[in-house]
C-alpha cells in the first residue's frame, strides 16, 4: 500500500490492481473440519492464533520462511503482543463497573450542576454570567 501513496495518474491504477490482486482467504477457502472446529470452540481467537503460529513454525522448517531469526522472533513477538492486547480488552469488557461507584459519580454530577450556578453568582458581578 505504500506504493499506492507514491503513485499518481496511470501508475496509480496499476498499483491499485496490484494491491487488490492478492489471494484472499475467505470461508470457502477453509476446509469443513476447520470451520467446524472454529464453530464449536469456545476460544475462537486463541484457536486461530495457534493455527497461525503452527503454520509459521511449519514453514520455517520447510524453508518457506527463510528469514533471519531476529526478524522471525519479532513476528512471533508481535503476534503475542496482539494476543495480550486482546485479553486486556476482554478483561475490560467482561469486568462490570462497580455499581456504588457509578451511583456516586451520578450523584456528584447532579450536585455539581445544581451548585455551580449559585457559586458562579458569588464570583461574577453580573447574574447572567452565571
Amino acid at each position: 500500500l505504500a506504493e499506492i501513496e507514491d503513485c499518481s495518474g496511470e501508475n496509480e491504477t496499476e498499483a491499485w490492481k496490484a494491491a487488490f490482486g492478492y489471494e484472499l482467504i475467505d470461508v470457502e477457502a477453509i476446509d469443513t473440519k476447520s470451520l467446524k472446529a472454529i464453530k464449536e470452540c469456545e476460544c475462537k481467537v486463541e484457536l486461530v492464533f495457534q493455527w497461525i503460529q503452527q503454520l509459521m513454525v511449519e514453514n520455517i522448517e520447510t524453508g518457506v520462511l527463510s528469514i533471519p531469526p531476529p526478524i522471525l522472533s519479532r513476528a512471533f513477538q508481535e503476534l503475542a503482543t496482539g494476543m495480550v492486547q486482546f485479553h486486556d480488552a476482554l478483561k475490560i469488557s467482561t469486568i462490570p463497573f462497580p455499581y456504588p461507584y457509578a451511583q456516586c459519580c451520578d450523584l456528584f454530577l447532579v450536585l455539581h450542576s445544581v451548585v455551580t450556578p449559585f457559586v458562579m453568582c458569588q464570583w461574577v458581578s453580573r447574574p447572567w454570567w452565571a
